[in-house]
């Protein structure tokens, strides 16, 4: 992955240029990258395991989109993402990815 400055033609560039380009332009934190293009897996070879994971980090998602609509929910969430960002060395950004890996941690994942 590397950071380019793109020409005015190009600048916020997003994507491929073509159907068979290996090469993939996206911005990150205001910044072009230059990378190859993401090749996704075949979903027939997506083992149990992940199946389960992507399960769970589903059902996380749910959970934190449902408990940051009730107010007094958010607002201890606030609370507690406010703390992480005082004393965590790598904060979260954004409350709800914290709520998410929070809600991810504490649910057991299937070891097979």
């Amino acid at each position: 992955m590397a950071k380019t400055e793109l020409e005015v033609p190009f600048n916020g560039l997003h994507g491929r240029l073509d159907h068979e380009s290996e090469i993939y332009f996206t911005n990150r934190f205001g910044e072009t990258v230059v990378s190859h293009y993401p090749k996704h897996k075949d979903p027939k070879k997506i083992s149990n395991l992940q199946k389960a994971r992507h399960a769970v980090f589903h059902d996380a998602v749910a959970e934190a989109d449902r408990q940051l609509k009730d107010p007094q929910t958010a607002a201890e969430w606030q609370q507690r993402f406010e703390e992480q960002k005082r004393t965590a060395k790598k904060p979260y950004r954004l409350l709800r990815n914290f709520v998410i890996a929070t809600i991810t941690k504490q649910t057991p994942t299937p070891n097979s």
